[in-house]
């Protein structure tokens, strides 16, 4: 038998009506708790509420075009129900959904993507120059979705929670529970790692080209 959940796979339509935009966070929250008795009309509500913000963060990680976009969505918002229970009322709502969507999110631009389609990915960014200066410097997002795999769990994570949601540092911290320097030298990581995949790339480029 289906599980309460995965019955609302279809149930959010595409362009659903936003409520975090007139909502506030106490109204959302009330949503949520609602939500968590699995009454059917609460959880579809509460669905309807942050699908628009959920849909975002999927467009950050997997692209506006991907063709698994929808799909991604419809996982997130099965994926944030199902963590309902474990929400504490300690945060505002939003950011606790989007923290969830961030990481199915990147599970899925995981499970989507093929080395094919890396390559001719980097091979059409190719000019693109490599980015370099301040430690506060990030990289490019089409570069980020593209090395999501070959970055670790946290770094990817914590990148993509600096890029995709706008987080500070600060907020990156205290959303994964660990020290500041923490976060400060998991972007480090992932940018140096970042910096070296590309430059790899074009100098694989110039190779092959006689450059």
């Amino acid at each position: 038998m289906a599980s309460a959940e995965s019955r609302f796979r279809f149930a959010v339509p595409a362009e659903a009506r936003s409520y975090s935009s007139d909502a506030s966070s106490s109204d959302l929250t009330a949503l949520a708790l609602a939500a968590r008795t699995h009454a059917p009309a609460a959880m579809r509500t509460f669905l309807e509420a942050i699908a628009p913000s959920v849909r975002n963060v999927c467009r950050g990680v997997l692209g506006a075009g991907h063709v698994d976009l929808e799909d991604a969505v419809q996982e997130c918002l099965i994926d944030i129900l199902r963590a309902l229970p474990k929400y504490r009322v300690e945060g505002a709502i939003v950011h606790y959904t989007n923290r969830i969507a961030l990481r199915s999110s990147i599970a899925a631009r995981k499970r989507a993507r093929s080395r094919e389609q890396r390559l001719r990915t980097l091979a059409e960014q190719a000019s693109v120059p490599s980015f370099a200066g301040s430690d506060d410097s990030l990289p490019n997002l089409w570069l980020v979705r593209d090395t999501i795999d070959e970055l670790s769990a946290v770094q990817a994570e914590t990148i993509l929670m600096r890029m995709v949601l706008g987080c500070s540092v600060e907020e990156i911290a205290v959303a994964t529970q660990v020290p500041v320097n923490t976060t400060k030298s998991r972007l480090r990581l992932a940018k140096d790692y970042l910096r070296r995949r590309l430059d790899g790339e074009t100098e694989a480029g110039r190779g092959e080209h006689g450059f």
